[in-house]
């Protein structure tokens, strides 16, 4: 790869999932973004196992340099400290915490600045984990970082209670790339695809840490539903950790109203297969699928969880009290009666708030606003304003 002679932001982003997700995609508009704005390069730093996935082909189209950090803190920052030297470094931005220590140790070691972006954060940490958070950012978050990215306002104010000084916070909301969402699969074809009756309404929900994610709350509304007679189809998307709750759930055997998918490369397969999208999460950052969702025309319920909250901005879409499984199957049979035209409506209205409030456009600016607070003034790149 060609090093760029004005320098390359170094993303540690620790990804190694098997699809690429708005995520990556997100990454990929930004290093667009970077290199209009201000000529800058970009280097993806993944997690081990990432460079094995089907998507760095993409990286690699798009001109995106990319490695992988070893294990081990000392060959992590060994690791780090040589992409900056030979990628002409000028930042470091770090996700998901996993390498938040190396990436600041290298980045002040190199002598640039360091972004930590928080994309999540549990509020019901032990003891023990609530000390080392303590201790990373007051120490080293305050001293090493220049700024800390929140995905939310409160997780903005997590990392001001935890000691990172107020005037580094910056928030900045996730934004959905809705490209990816431009040639949704037929609903005939995306039912046929998961094996779901064409004459069904189906209720989608997200629950590959079911814990978390709240299967459980959700099964637990579907089963009420079912026993007060009204049909719902339910997928549920997961790998072994949702079929093993499932299992312990149903030890007979799953009802049939019951459908499990692993995850499919291509999401908007699952959106299209709905009628409804459920999150019924004990926690969250700032979930990226009930914007992708509501960008693909589905109403949505949700738990009334700080995570979520931003969302409740959209006309089609209700929230019920956490871990209320009768709340939720109140809200999901009153959905569900209503005509398939007026659910269609309150869709149209969801993909129209997305495009107004998440365009990836403006997230990309937002960051780009951070980086422009942090590095050099911008000089005139060749050939453009």
């Amino acid at each position: 790869m060609t090093v760029p002679a004005r320098g390359t932001v170094v993303q540690v982003t620790m990804w190694n999932s098997p699809y690429q997700g708005n995520f990556l995609a997100s990454q990929l508009a930004l290093a667009q973004a970077l290199e209009r704005h201000r000529g800058l390069g970009t280097h993806l730093v993944l997690a081990p196992g990432g460079e094995d996935q089907p998507w760095i082909a993409d990286l690699d189209a798009a001109g995106v340099g990319w490695s992988v950090l070893p294990a081990g803190a000392r060959a992590g920052r060994a690791h780090l400290e040589t992409v900056l030297a030979e990628q002409h470094g000028t930042l470091v931005h770090t996700h998901f915490t996993t390498a938040d220590l190396t990436g600041a140790a290298a980045a002040a070691t190199a002598g640039v600045p360091c972004i930590w972006h928080m994309h999540t954060g549990f509020l019901g940490y032990p003891p023990r984990q609530r000390l080392k958070d303590l201790w990373k950012i007051r120490v080293v978050g305050a001293r090493k970082v220049a700024r800390a990215i929140a995905v939310g306002p409160w997780l903005a104010e997590l990392a001001r209670r935890r000691g990172m000084p107020a005037d580094r916070v910056v928030t900045v909301p996730n934004a959905i790339v809705l490209e990816r969402f431009d040639d949704l699969p037929t609903r005939e074809q995306a039912r046929e695809h998961f094996g779901l009756a064409a004459d069904a309404t189906v209720a989608l929900g997200l629950c590959w840490w079911p814990s978390v994610k709240g299967a459980d709350v959700l099964l637990g509304a579907l089963d009420a539903s079912a026993a007060q007679g009204v049909p719902i189809t339910a997928l549920l998307v997961g790998e072994e950790e949702l079929r093993e709750a499932i299992a312990e759930r149903y030890p007979a055997g799953p009802p049939e109203w019951l459908v499990v998918s692993p995850f499919v490369p291509d999401p908007a397969w699952l959106y299209a297969a709905a009628d409804v999208f459920v999150s019924a999460s004990r926690h969250e950052g700032f979930p990226y699928s009930l914007g992708e969702a509501m960008a693909c025309g589905l109403p949505a319920i949700m738990s009334d969880i700080v995570g979520t909250r931003f969302y409740g901005g959209a006309e089609g879409v209700t929230s019920f009290p956490t871990e209320d499984s009768a709340a939720l199957a109140a809200e999901l049979t009153a959905l569900v009666a209503r005509p398939a035209g007026e659910r269609a409506e309150l869709g149209a209205r969801n993909a129209a708030w997305v495009r107004e409030h998440l365009a990836i456009e403006q997230w990309c600016a937002s960051v780009l606003d951070v980086y422009d607070e942090l590095l050099p003034a911008r000089e005139p790149v060749a050939g453009r304003p």
